[in-house]
């Protein structure tokens, strides 16, 4: 396909710049690509590209350094007459589901403004996901969007700070524990300003909230320091415990033992008060097993 106009992918919805740094010099040593874009024809005789954006930024870049190679076409994949709904599932095939995923702040930006501005339902924009299984996690990515963009991305730009989206995992763990943010008598306002002034790092702490709020010395440890601080409370054992002297094969044993016990009521009670303390306390645990596994190798962080 000749090589026309297109702008390169949104700032925050393509790759970084390590990422594109990589890409392109790839491009350049390859002369050409290995994966072709996918673009509809217009009515004007042009193309649309739904799916490569900064493929195409990076060919016209390489052109206009004059590098070895023929940059004025590009391979490509042509979709005559593709209805919008077809490049709604291009993109969330390609980048939700597919091989190249956007980082999670991207994909929440296109879901939120497939869902607030192209009004698509949350059935819709699953049937192009393949299916009801992520039901949850993007129901999830569209309220934590709206959340980070009303709260924290305001409150970032006040302070003169540049947007970090690294901090939307923190805005999805929101999602699980709002409920007993709001009991304990908290706003997401508050919210998004622990998270901006690094109380709440790293970001799993973000699940060991409902239990620090309803500590009362470690919700002060939380309000002098952090949210590390305030669990060192809630991880001190009660006087009269024996949890302190068990060796490390005893705890996990007993956790172990306690979870295959667990009914089908207490599992489905948990799922749906995800904020209770049992529940945090367990996803908490979730956490450190799961670093830990990952710096022993018997985990991979797929």
């Amino acid at each position: 396909m000749a090589l026309g106009q297109a702008a390169p992918e949104d700032a925050e919805g393509g790759s970084s710049a390590s990422t594109y740094s990589s890409l392109k010099a790839s491009i350049r040593a390859h002369q050409g690509l290995i994966n072709p874009i996918i673009v509809t024809p217009n009515s004007d005789g042009k193309y649309v590209v739904i799916e490569g954006n900064t493929r195409v930024a990076i060919y016209r870049e390489l052109a206009e350094e004059e590098a070895p190679g023929d940059w004025s076409k590009i391979a490509a994949i042509i979709h005559p007459g593709l209805a919008e709904e077809g490049e709604h599932a291009i993109r969330l095939q390609a980048h939700l589901v597919g091989p190249r995923p956007w980082r999670p702040f991207a994909k929440a930006k296109y879901l939120h403004d497939l869902y607030a501005n192209q009004k698509l339902s949350i059935t819709q924009i699953l049937d192009f996901c393949g299916g009801t299984a992520r039901r949850k996690e993007i129901e999830q990515y569209i309220a934590a969007y709206k959340d980070m963009t009303e709260h924290f991305l305001p409150l970032a730009a006040a302070a003169g700070a540049p947007p970090d989206y690294a901090r939307f995992s923190s805005f999805v763990e929101l999602q699980n524990i709002k409920p007993a943010i709001t009991r304990a008598g908290h706003t997401v306002d508050e919210f998004a300003k622990w998270v901006f002034e690094n109380r709440l790092a790293p970001q799993q702490l973000v699940r060991a909230l409902p239990r620090i709020l309803s500590n009362p010395e470690a919700k002060r440890q939380f309000f002098l320091h952090n949210a590390r601080e305030a669990v060192k409370v809630l991880d001190q054992p009660a006087p009269n415990a024996v949890l302190g002297s068990a060796s490390l094969e005893q705890l996990a044993t007993a956790l172990a033992v306690k979870i295959r016990q667990l009914n089908w009521p207490d599992v489905q009670a948990m799922k749906q008060d995800t904020g209770s303390p049992q529940t945090q306390s367990l996803m908490s645990c979730y956490d450190e097993l799961k670093a830990l596994g990952e710096t022993l190798g018997t985990i991979s962080d797929a």
